[in-house]
């Protein structure tokens, strides 16, 4: 496996493309043999990091990546709302060469067509263009046909091909912004079905990973596959954080096309979950800002606790059984 760092090797065409990635893409294609480029779709999640020292900015509280916002402009974390202004230096290393890492399948797709001249064919796979069963039988008929395949999450379920030279994984540390506990875990799952799926006995691929952040430990950890080491760290992290299997975690989960209903009835919630927690046995944590979806305003509640959990929620029994409107999401 290599590991391209990006603070090193660009290309002039982008700075998501590094040099050494052009000339492989041109050695496997002169090949004749498939190259799949694996990247997240989440690229609305703008992560920052400092390309002298490497560092990705994370939660004082959480130990997860805060995103950045135009709008206030501040680094904002996803999970308990944590929030500063956005630096102007690297707080670690006080270097002002701070990048805000934002790239997505389209863009790719755009620059590798304008890179091979539309000589070859690069085929973009992802939610966009497949939403039905249909959609994705048409897209496998067409599949076999595709010199470059751009693909997200999905890649590494369900598809399988011969001749493909070239697994390139661009920007990890974008899909480690992804606000949950257990990303990371999901990375290192993701990446290695990926790899085990076609770096099998009958074909020799190349695997290459492109990031700005080549020190990050999980990163590090992928190029040498050392799972052991990679769980004894996620579980420490886990104990430290106070997430499962060390407690019980619910998401209350409240949407409305009424902005103001949506926020009263959360708050009225939490109210109401704070009365009965009189003995602060379970971590009642309210995000105060929402997000939006469908044409729909969603307020969450965020609830740990080394209790049981199910059973603290009796107390708004009738809450839940009469909003259809209200979602309850455990992870133990």
């Amino acid at each position: 496996m290599l590991i391209i760092n990006l603070n090193q090797d660009k290309s002039n065409l982008n700075n998501y493309l590094s040099t050494t990635i052009l000339k492989k893409i041109d050695e496997h294609l002169e090949k004749k043999q498939k190259i799949i480029l694996y990247l997240n779709k989440r690229g609305e999640y703008n992560s920052l990091i400092c390309r002298d020292c490497q560092k990705l900015y994370k939660c004082i509280n959480c130990d997860n990546s805060l995103t950045v916002h135009k709008f206030p402009p501040k680094i904002i974390c996803h999970l308990c709302w944590y929030n500063e202004e956005i630096p102007s230096s690297c707080i670690y290393c006080k270097s002002k060469n701070l990048e805000k890492i934002w790239v997505w399948t389209q863009q790719i797709e755009i620059l590798l067509n304008k890179y091979l001249e539309n000589k070859y064919k690069v085929f973009r796979l992802d939610t966009d263009n497949i939403k039905t069963k249909n959609d994705k039988e048409l897209v496998l008929s067409n599949l076999d046909n595709a010199d470059i395949i751009i693909w997200t999450k999905m890649v590494t379920t369900g598809f399988n091909f011969k001749k493909v030279g070239l697994i390139w994984v661009i920007l990890l540390e974008q899909e480690l912004q992804i606000p949950k506990y257990n990303t990371e875990e999901k990375v290192y799952s993701n990446i290695k079905q990926l790899i085990w799926r076609w770096n099998r006995k009958w074909q020799t691929t190349d695997i290459v990973i492109q990031t700005f952040i080549p020190e990050n430990d999980i990163i590090k950890t992928l190029s040498v596959w050392n799972y052991k080491d990679f769980f004894q760290k996620t579980l420490e992290e886990r104990k430290i954080f106070w997430y499962p299997p060390f407690l019980e975690l619910a998401i209350l989960e409240y949407r409305s096309k009424d902005k103001e209903k949506a926020l009263n009835f959360v708050l009225n919630l939490k109210n109401k979950l704070d009365i009965e927690n009189k003995e602060k046995k379970v971590e009642i944590i309210l995000n105060p800002q929402y997000s939006k979806k469908y044409n729909q305003y969603y307020y969450k509640i965020i609830l740990k606790s080394k209790n049981n959990i199910r059973e603290f929620l009796k107390c708004i029994k009738n809450e839940i059984m009469r909003n259809k409107e209200l979602v309850v999401i455990f992870d133990t």
